[in-house]
């Protein structure tokens, strides 16, 4: 399932200027070097069903023993265990859950999967904020009547922005509705919406809004004299999905390499009977936009931790399909029965409906028109989905032939002081040399 909605674009010529700009300061943290850790997830699941039982778990098994970064799992045959390697640091990265990384489980052994009938319908975990048709429709309608001049301005614009301010459906797909995993899905495509509108800015060089690309566009045209080149009307969807996705491994070993999220985006259209379709292509500007949220997205989540939330997610759907695609549950002869079907996941409220986005920015040049003189408005209200639709294949898996991979196996399993050991630390550089990112 990947409907996610769409962005309408609307250029609006008028004799005056509002301009709205909303910026935001951020102080980046310093960066801290990273350390190893490596979890048992046997006796990571024993500890969480008794301090379950007592309904008092203590932080080390809600957080996953303080992994930041998850990078791959060690299979420890002669403990029938199963490993999960990965990072601690210092700084103020948001922790991994092991609830999300329940969900992302449960979501790859299909128990979020729907039975009906004799076939059961599996959903990639993701979210989606859908606009009502027929409130394209009508902004459309608005739209135009901007364009001809007709009516009041100030009128029309307030009419443009109670439209745009109605409410939007939100559906998760593939997982529990009320959750913190849907959450940070739901999270991160809202605050996306008004990255694209340009109601918010990162201060990230080389990174604008839609909203500036297009008012920039239409800027140079207007003052070249030049008829407006970009569409006076359109509509483009946006959504986050995987991207490359590379894993290195060995016998009772993987490493994710590289877990990529991607924003890609398509141009969309109303039909005559009202409903939204994909066109198969994408406004060149919305590309671009794309093309650079993706490119800049380590330094988006720097900024805005919602996105690190977010790649983390994509990793521990990644994790356990990889899990599930090459059995290593049976392999390791670990049972996660608890975890799998019995382990509570925490209510976490997500919003049914939320209101679009609807934002406004202008220039003013003056040339000798009759009248007065021109200013180009833009206002851009935007939707958008998340859709974490990992696919393994062989394709994914790249053999390690240098014996490092192995080697990260040996010291893992070495450095493990008992089997009752909830988690240990290792030096980083033993999975950073293999070029994990």
């Amino acid at each position: 399932m990947r409907r996610f909605g769409m962005c309408l674009v609307t250029l609006l010529l008028a004799l005056f200027m509002a301009t709205v700009t909303l910026a935001t300061d951020h102080k980046q943290q310093p960066s801290q070097p990273f350390k190893g850790r490596a979890v048992s997830l046997k006796v990571l699941q024993e500890r969480a069903k008794r301090c379950m039982a007592k309904r008092k778990c203590p932080e080390n098994i809600l957080e996953l023993c303080g992994l930041k970064k998850i990078c791959g799992f060690v299979i420890d045959e002669k403990n029938q265990d199963l490993i999960l390697v990965g990072k601690v640091d210092t700084t103020s990265s948001p922790p991994l859950y092991l609830e999300g990384f329940v969900i992302a489980l449960r979501n790859a052994w299909w128990k979020y999967a729907p039975l009906k009938g004799n076939t059961y319908y599996y959903s990639a975990p993701g979210c989606s904020i859908d606009p009502n048709p027929k409130t394209i429709q009508r902004l459309q309608q608005v739209g135009r009547g901007i364009l001809s001049g007709s009516g009041k301005m100030q009128n029309t614009l307030r009419k443009w922005h109670t439209i745009c301010g109605e409410h939007q459906k939100v559906r998760v797909l593939g997982i529990p509705f009320d959750s913190r995993f849907a959450k940070i899905t739901v999270d991160a495509d809202y605050y996306m919406k008004r990255l694209v509108n340009g109601s918010v800015s990162l201060a990230i060089d080389g990174f604008e809004s839609l909203t500036d690309m297009t008012l920039s566009k239409a800027k140079e045209d207007v003052i070249q004299n030049r008829p407006i080149s970009i569409p006076l009307s359109c509509l483009n969807r946006f959504w986050f999905f995987p991207g490359e996705n590379r894993y290195v491994e060995d016998k009772g070993v993987v490493l994710i390499k590289r877990c990529q999220v991607k924003l890609l985006t398509e141009e969309e259209f109303l039909t005559k009977r009202g409903q939204v379709a994909g066109s198969g292509r994408a406004n060149p500007l919305a590309q671009t936009f794309s093309e650079n949220f993706t490119v800049k997205y380590e330094q988006i989540s720097r900024t805005k931790p919602i996105y690190t939330e977010l790649e983390s997610l994509f990793k521990f759907v990644a994790l356990a399909k990889i899990m599930k695609y090459q059995d290593a549950l049976s392999e390791a002869g670990l049972n996660l029965n608890y975890l799998l079907n019995r382990y509570p996941v925490k209510r976490t409220h997500v919003n049914r409906t939320l209101p679009g986005l609807s934002h406004v920015k202008g220039f003013e040049h003056r040339r000798d028109y009759p009248g007065g003189y021109q200013i180009a408005k833009l206002s851009l209200p935007s939707c958008g989905g998340v859709s974490i639709d990992i696919r393994i294949s062989g394709e994914n898996f790249v053999k390690n032939k240098t014996g490092r991979l192995a080697e990260v196996k040996a010291n893992v399993l070495k450095a493990r002081p008992s089997p009752d050991a909830l988690y240990w630390d290792f030096p980083a550089m033993w999975i950073e040399r293999l070029g994990y990112r």
